[in-house]
C-alpha cells in the first residue's frame, strides 16, 4: 500500500506543478499582452496661448443690411482686441479714429445679405475684413481680433 501511496502522491505533486508552471506562463503571457496595447503615459504639453491686449469697446451698431428682397437689420456690438504689447500710442490713435473705425464698421456690415451672416464662416470672414480694413488706417500698431459681443438678425 505504501507503494502505491507514494505513487499517488508522486502524481500529485506532478499535476500540482504542471497547473502551477502553466499558470504562471498564462499569466505572464497575460502581463505581456495587456502592456502592449497599453500606450505608454503620454505628458501633457501646455501650449502658452498668446497673451490678451488692451481692449477697447466701439459701441452697438444697428444696420440696415443689403437683402434684395426683405429688409432686414443687424444689430452687434463690437469690440477691438489691440496686439498684446501695443503701445499707448495705438490706444490713443484708435481713439482719435473713432469715427472713422465706426464708418468702416458700418459700411461692412450694411454691405452684407442675412443670408451671409447667418453662416458662422461668413461671420468670421467679416471679422477678418473690419480687422483688415481697420488695421489698413492704423499707422502705429495692429489690431490683433476683432468680436462680436452680440449679434442679431431681424
Amino acid at each position: 500500500m505504501a507503494a502505491e501511496d507514494r505513487k499517488i502522491l508522486q502524481a500529485l505533486i506532478i499535476l500540482t506543478s504542471a497547473i502551477l508552471i502553466l499558470s504562471l506562463i498564462s499569466a505572464g503571457a497575460t502581463f505581456f499582452v495587456i502592456m502592449s496595447k497599453t500606450t505608454p503615459a503620454t505628458k501633457k504639453v501646455i501650449v502658452e496661448k498668446p497673451e490678451l491686449g488692451p481692449i477697447i469697446t466701439v459701441g452697438e451698431f444697428i444696420v440696415n443690411l443689403a437683402d434684395p428682397t426683405e429688409s432686414h437689420y443687424l444689430r452687434a456690438n463690437v469690440v477691438l482686441e489691440l496686439a498684446f504689447g501695443s503701445s499707448l500710442k495705438l490706444a490713443e490713435e484708435v481713439d482719435k479714429r473713432m469715427p472713422q473705425i465706426k464708418d468702416i464698421i458700418i459700411s461692412s456690415l450694411s454691405n452684407k445679405t442675412s443670408i451671409q451672416l447667418n453662416d458662422s464662416e461668413n461671420r468670421e470672414a467679416l471679422k477678418q475684413e473690419l480687422k483688415d480694413k481697420i488695421n489698413a488706417v492704423l499707422n502705429r500698431g495692429q489690431l490683433a481680433k476683432v468680436y462680436f459681443t452680440s449679434f442679431a438678425i431681424q
